[in-house]
């Protein structure tokens, strides 16, 4: 009674004296962004002359009741009041509380017979409300509570919606995710298996999983349990370690769980692969321990791929296969392995993948002799000797007989030019190597280019001879003879048969002064591979006939020599007396007769010539010849 007498003293005392009394309040301290604020103006002072507000400290005082705010913070909000004779003012410090309202995070996660676990890892709201999207009604759950689990007639998708609310301020973000209830628990998808390291003690195996984030997976080893993991809704690798790889054999199953306590396990024919290699003679022996065919599906195998240094190498149908024998080695060279054992299963692929393991062959088996080994007569002093040998082991020498005579050669590719020679008669070779392995091969064939000589030459007619080329397989096409000229370029060739050994060239005297010749052996006109004899060069003499007389008019209408192989000509006809009565530089144009537009008479007549030919040798000559009317 006494604080209400003296309030109203207060307020009539005031009043009365006309002092102004700042009193306001707001119809809400708490929101989400945006946040509308409606104040309202609870001072007594009657007809005030101001009532203004401010509602953050980034504006002034302004005479509107209601203001939103957009950015989430706490803000103080100033009252005046004023009249004629004073003025007041209040400020309330922190009063409004402006809050983010941010989507909820919320995890979902699948069970059997259509259940749906929703768990609010979010702590941003005091409680959340979810809409199970299937008409259900609303439920509410505090922050910080356990997963809920909910329960759908049917396997058609909905959206569950997830509210964040604030207590007080009853608002929030909303979150929604799209769900597929389903029946059964998914049958865990191994995709496979890599034994990483073959150990009695520290075997590796790496499990290849697809798996999903709303399940757990327990990995069980021979039916014995090894771990629980989470799914994270991708492929995940889990490692087995410290395993007898090198002895036993270990058959892996997973379980999914779900979060309601069911649970699914796979088959048990996911099995692990070792692998052993053993290094023979000139073989590579793989083995690997049996699958274990009891547990494997029916019709599921596909195959087994036996990888050589990382290239599949050789496919095997036999599941009940062990055993592999490698003879395609070459001593010396490294070769790693592995075995891949695939299956198909209602899901895909699986594959279990042994450990690689590498190994250096050897062998005590003589290599194959040369291939294709030829000879070719390559300059008028040199005879290329060819073959084909493995490239691998690596060759350390080569032998090369050469008419009986052995020479050792250590730096020699796959050919060799055998120089400096005077090929006077045929050369004959054969060849074998040594390898890296100190393994010799069998001889090469005898191969011997053909030598090609000349029997000699007559009135233009050269007679050449030459001997029969040996080849190794003596399968060669056809012997050719070539001309050539002065650049060594072929401009005729002339087929010859297998068994010629000589040729008539009748056409010598009207070809060219100097004849090159020789003979190209055909071995294989489709890969371009020949072998070239010796090249022989016949000089031909030049040929110079002048005729004893002649009758102008007649049958001889003009003196004219006739020649082979001249370049240079000169002549000059001379009577009895000396005197010149024709001078001719071309062979082509001979006396008529005549002697300055006269019949010169019939008599005896003298020629003088001077002449060079083609090969440049000079001579001269003079006679004499008879004239005939």
């Amino acid at each position: 009674m006494k604080l209400f007498f003296g309030f109203i003293i207060y307020f009539l005392f005031f009043v009365a004296n006309g002092y102004a009394q700042a009193c306001f309040t707001a119809d809400k301290v708490r929101g989400c962004v945006p946040l509308i604020v409606n104040v309202s103006n609870c001072s007594p002072t009657p007809n005030p002359t101001l009532v203004a507000y401010k509602y953050s400290e980034a504006e002034g005082f302004v005479p509107r009741t209601t203001n939103t705010y957009t950015t989430p913070g706490l803000y103080s909000i100033t009252q005046i009041v004023q009249i004629a004779t004073s003025g007041d003012s209040i400020r309330k410090t922190n009063y409004i509380q402006v809050l983010p309202s941010p989507p909820p995070i919320f995890q979902i996660k699948y069970c059997s017979a259509r259940q749906v676990s929703v768990f609010i890892p979010d702590n941003t709201y005091e409680q959340y409300e979810i809409n199970w999207g299937d008409g259900s009604p609303l439920q509410i759950v505090l922050r910080g509570a356990n997963a809920v689990l909910h329960s759908y007639l049917t396997n058609a998708p909905v959206s569950i919606s997830v509210t964040g609310k604030y207590v007080p301020g009853n608002c929030g973000g909303v979150n929604a995710q799209i769900v597929n209830p389903i029946n059964d628990l998914p049958l865990p998808y191994i995709k496979s298996l890599n034994t990483i390291t073959r150990g009695v003690s520290n075997g590796k195996i790496d499990m290849i999983l697809n798996t999903d984030a709303s399940f757990r997976y327990e990995f069980l080893i021979n039916n014995v349990s090894e771990s629980i993991i989470n799914g994270t809704g991708g492929l995940i690798t889990k490692s087995f370690e410290n395993l007898n790889t090198t002895n036993l054999t270990y058959c892996f199953s997973v379980k999914v769980k779900d979060n309601c306590g069911n649970e699914l396990t796979s088959g048990n024919y996911f099995c692990n692969l070792n692998l052993n290699v053993t290094v023979l003679d000139n073989i590579n022996k793989l083995e690997w321990n049996p699958y274990p065919i009891a547990n494997v599906p029916a019709n599921s195998f596909q195959q087994y791929i036996i990888y050589r240094n990382g290239q599949p190498f050789k496919l095997l149908n036999d599941i009940n296969t062990q055993l592999f024998e490698d003879n395609e080695v070459v001593c010396l060279i490294n070769y790693c392995y592995s075995v891949v054992v695939e299956f198909l299963s209602p899901l895909g692929t699986f594959t279990s993948q042994s450990n690689q393991n590498c190994v250096q062959a050897f062998s005590t088996i003589p290599p194959p002799a040369p291939a294709n080994f030829n000879t070719t007569v390559f300059t008028d002093r040199s005879i290329k000797i060819l073959w084909n040998v493995p490239t691998q082991p690596p060759i350390t020498a080569f032998e090369i007989i050469k008419n009986g005579q052995s020479i050792t050669y250590t730096n020699v590719s796959q050919n060799l030019l055998d120089s400096d020679l005077k090929i006077t008669e045929q050369f004959c070779y054969n060849v074998r190597y040594t390898n890296a392995c100190n393994q010799t091969s069998a001889f090469s064939g005898l191969s011997c280019p053909v030598y090609l000589s000349t029997l000699g030459y007559q009135q233009g007619n050269i007679r050449l001879n030459w001997t029969q080329y040996i080849h190794p397989a003596n399968n060669f096409e056809s012997y050719i003879l070539e001309k050539l000229d002065e650049t060594g370029t072929t401009y005729d060739e002339i087929p010859l048969t297998n068994l010629t050994s000589t040729y008539l060239d009748e056409d010598a005297l009207v070809d060219r002064q100097v004849m090159r010749y020789r003979i190209k052996v055909v071995i294989d006109a489709t890969n371009n591979i020949f072998s070239y004899s010796n090249l022989i060069e016949v000089k031909q003499k030049f040929k110079l006939f002048f005729p004893n007389a002649f009758v102008p008019n007649g049958v001889n209408n003009v003196f004219l020599p006739k020649g082979l192989f001249i370049k240079r000509f000169k002549m000059v006809i001379y009577d009895r007396l000396g005197e010149v009565l024709f001078t001719s530089q071309n062979i082509e144009q001979g006396w008529d007769g005549k002697y300055k537009g006269s019949e010169a008479m019939n008599g005896t007549y003298i020629y003088v010539v001077e002449a060079e030919d083609n090969l440049g040798e000079k001579f001269e000559t003079q006679g004499t010849f008879v004239l005939i009317r």
